[in-house]
């Protein structure tokens, strides 16, 4: 057999291998999900990390939402006044007019879909989700500098840590949020088929932390 059908061969083995091990992820997660638990604790040094795309980040008002209805045509603005009406607040990187990326932030209850489950805060927590960039302007580090003015912004409002819940297959969001001082305090875990589920919780931590409750 020549080199180049032996590379073949390798090349289309990977590939087969890839394809069933995400298959496999899928099913799993179809019925097992995990989520690290993830702290920040605002009294320690916030990190000096900037943008490398000049960019505003403010926390964003009623009056802005036509502008994130065009950042994400893909949510309902239902949705998006029903968050604010609870209390949630957003926070947007603008590039020349236009919002880059956004987060939202829940300090008291907040529904967590993948676990299909509430997760309740502790007094003090700052909870981070539903966090996205517009595709063309990834690789900027917007996420972080986002992060750290928000950690200035919350520490001056006397909140003592940030929270999120990050999935363990999700490897490179884990190592984003670690390089912001984020560690891992302990395990959310559901076992679901149809309906039926069963919540588990795991803590590393002597610190009382959010827990996850049946959807109110």
């Amino acid at each position: 057999m020549d080199r180049e059908n032996l590379l073949l061969q390798r090349s289309s083995l990977v590939l087969r291998q890839g394809v069933m091990r995400l298959l496999s992820m899928k099913i799993l997660t179809t019925f097992y999900r995990r989520m690290f638990l993830m702290v920040r604790p605002l009294n320690a040094t916030i990190p000096s990390m900037h943008s490398r795309l000049p960019v505003i980040i403010q926390r964003l008002t009623e009056k802005d939402l036509s502008a994130y209805s065009r950042f994400r045509p893909d949510q309902c603005t239902n949705v998006i006044r029903t968050r604010l009406a609870r209390g949630d607040q957003y926070f947007a990187a603008w590039n020349e007019g236009c919002i880059v990326h956004a987060v939202w932030v829940s300090v008291e209850r907040v529904y967590v879909p993948y676990l299909r489950r509430d997760l309740i805060l502790q007094p003090g927590d700052v909870y981070l989700y539903d966090s996205f960039t517009s595709p063309a302007y990834r690789g900027y580090d917007l996420a972080a500098a986002r992060s750290v003015h928000m950690m200035h912004h919350y520490q001056q409002e006397g909140y003592r840590r940030m929270v999120c819940l990050i999935a363990v297959e999700n490897k490179s969001g884990l190592r984003a949020v670690q390089k912001l001082g984020y560690q891992s305090v302990g395990l959310c875990s559901c076992l679901c088929c149809g309906p039926w589920q069963r919540d588990l919780q795991q803590t590393w931590s002597e610190e009382p932390l959010p827990r996850l409750a049946k959807v109110a």
